[in-house]
């Protein structure tokens, strides 16, 4: 089932975007329940959806034993989908049950490419949360996908 275009924009990733850059994203993006243990990325793998966390807890693990969790709405996994050369840097495990957005990461790529204030507006987001998340991906690429 499709996320309502107000509930997108009330996360940070989506705050800045109109209503109508609001209603592209949520042409594309869907809400997918999560079991416990189940396995969102896998580090080598080609990246192919990008995830949005709406409720649950995650653990991204990286290269050298590296891992971080992420809990709160709103927080991003999976940006290797815009990021050459498209393979998950972490491998992303679900802690308990929960619910993502997914989004194609193919359409989440041409969307951004097609319409530049939108994928401005995104992709400035990402790069601050790249930024933030560095040091625990020091020992892989800089643009890692979580």
């Amino acid at each position: 089932m499709p996320t309502d275009p107000m509930e997108l924009g009330s996360m940070d990733l989506f705050a800045e975007l109109s209503p109508a850059e609001l209603e592209q994203v949520q042409a594309i993006a869907h809400s997918v329940q999560v079991a416990e243990a189940e396995t969102l990325t896998r580090i080598g793998a080609p990246a192919h959806s990008f995830f949005v966390i709406l409720s649950g807890n995650f653990m991204i693990a990286f290269k050298d034993d590296r891992a971080i969790t992420l809990h709160d709405k709103g927080k991003i996994m999976g940006w290797s989908t815009v990021f050459t050369p498209f393979r998950y840097k972490g491998t992303t495990i679900a802690l308990t049950a929960g619910e993502v957005l997914s989004i194609p990461g193919d359409k989440f790529l041409s969307l951004i490419q097609s319409n530049t204030a939108l994928g401005n507006k995104i992709m400035s987001k990402i790069n601050v949360i790249a930024s933030e998340r560095m040091f625990f991906a020091q020992h892989a690429d800089p643009l890692d996908g979580f």
